[in-house]
């Protein structure tokens, strides 16, 4: 039985090691202005979906100067093109661009949905020899409030930008 256990644990870190330099779906963590889920799955060999659930936010323009714009239950869908970069040091480099689309509820203190359009460009760092895998990137992005948004029912709009840095697992 011990030696079945320990043929089987090989063979997982072979199929992983093996996945670990081209893999169809990951999953694990995004940070940037909030924190949450993401999935990422490669459709095609050169088109991705990211999907993101989390406390997510974006900082947006108000009025004269910067302001952090909004923080809530946000859903995220990125559709971007990925190409194949440099390789080396057991590491390869791709990046990414693409559009993204939003939804959620964003806490300005009050109760206001949200919906938003914007682009997404970044950079991934898939590890040769570990299943894991590393991105960041930049998102510009116009978004409409809509509720009690603070100030008074109705909408109000923005332009708003984020930076994420995601680390995920991938199979």
């Amino acid at each position: 039985m011990k030696k079945v256990f320990i043929l089987l644990a090989a063979f997982v870190m072979a199929a992983s090691v093996v996945n670990a330099k081209d893999y169809k779906n990951s999953i694990g963590m995004v940070a940037g202005t909030g924190i949450g889920v993401q999935f990422k799955s490669m459709v095609k060999p050169n088109f991705t979906i990211i999907e993101e659930f989390g406390y997510l936010g974006c900082y947006a323009a108000a009025g004269n100067g910067w302001s952090i714009g909004y923080m809530g239950a946000v859903d995220n869908l990125v559709l971007a093109y990925q190409a194949k970069g440099v390789s080396g040091q057991g590491i390869d480099l791709d990046w990414y661009a693409g559009g993204q689309i939003r939804a959620g509820y964003a806490n300005l203190g009050t109760d206001a949905g949200i919906i938003g359009v914007g682009g997404a460009a970044g950079i991934e760092a898939k590890m040769q020899n570990a299943p894991i895998a590393f991105s960041f990137d930049f998102r510009p992005g116009y978004v409409c409030m809509l509720g009690n948004t603070g100030a008074g029912v109705g909408a109000m709009h923005a332009f708003d930008w984020s930076l994420n840095l995601g680390v995920r697992y991938t199979f």
